[in-house]
């Protein structure tokens, strides 16, 4: 039958249904115990939407079954990111618990010295540069002190490299200040100074796969991380913070935190601790 023919012909042509695939991830365990295993995560099977979500992008990956999702995530580097981006929160804006940072910016000014200040989570950056602010509003000299910031989320790391944000991520900045330290973008988007970006760099990083640590710092904040981990994941967490501490060094938790007691932090305020022998 040649092609005209075909346009014009009368025989019916039968469509080909696709064969819905049946969904099977009645063992779902299998998957956050290896998400807790790899990130410390624990609460992921109370989270029914997030289970939900990574559920569906599993399935637009055409994986319908636990084994093969987890297989995948063994193998495929790039899966495995894109569910740590699921079902990790980035949800911060300017100035959070602003108390300690204050407390930070005082000790920087008192130090008058190089610094080197780490981040951990750095979520999309928005802590990194509020020190970063608060420290030129403060009239101290940012050029001596660098921060870098560590999260397990790739997307997160992206953003805080590109360094723009919506409204409601500068809801605590005063207009003076947006006019000063960002510039509004033709979407609408904020970006961060290039002099404040200049002080700063963004890596992925997994706080359970850091090992021995060439990097000694001077601050280390990580606020609102150790919520996510049960009481064995918080201790190898403290103890690798430690250990990238310098003699005399500061650590500052967030306010929902919760550590053991360790022997070589000594607390100095609220949330605030200094690393001794």
């Amino acid at each position: 039958m040649g092609l005209f023919n075909w346009f014009g012909s009368d025989e019916k042509v039968e469509e080909q249904t696709p064969i819905k695939q049946q969904v099977d991830f009645s063992n779902f365990t299998k998957i956050t115990d290896f998400i807790y295993m790899k990130s410390g995560i624990t609460d992921l099977d109370k989270r029914a939407l997030t289970s939900s979500r990574v559920q569906q992008y599993a399935v637009s990956k055409n994986i319908y079954k636990t084994d093969y999702f987890l297989n995948e995530m063994k193998n495929n580097n790039e899966f495995y990111q894109e569910i740590l981006n699921i079902v990790t929160v980035n949800e911060t804006f300017f100035l959070r618990e602003s108390k300690e940072l204050e407390w930070l910016v005082e000790y920087i000014k008192k130090e008058n010295r190089p610094l080197k200040i780490l981040s951990m989570p750095s979520s999309s950056g928005e802590e990194v540069y509020s020190i970063l602010l608060m420290l030129d509003k403060a009239n101290i000299d940012i050029s001596n002190i660098n921060i870098t910031g560590y999260d397990i989320n790739s997307q997160a790391v992206w953003n805080a490299i590109n360094g723009e944000y919506d409204e409601h991520s500068l809801h605590k900045i005063g207009m003076d200040e947006r006019n000063k330290y960002f510039t509004k973008n033709s979407n609408d988007l904020y970006e961060i100074s290039p002099f404040l970006k200049k002080q700063t760099s963004f890596l992925q990083q997994n706080i359970f796969e850091i090992r021995n640590e060439n990097s000694k710092y001077d601050v280390v904040l990580s606020r609102n991380m150790f919520i996510y981990f049960d009481n064995e994941k918080r201790k190898i967490a403290l103890d690798t913070i430690v250990n990238m501490l310098k003699l005399n060094g500061i650590y500052i938790k967030g306010h929902a935190d919760h550590i053991y007691k360790h022997p070589k932090l000594k607390s100095v305020c609220y949330g605030v601790y200094v690393k001794s022998n």
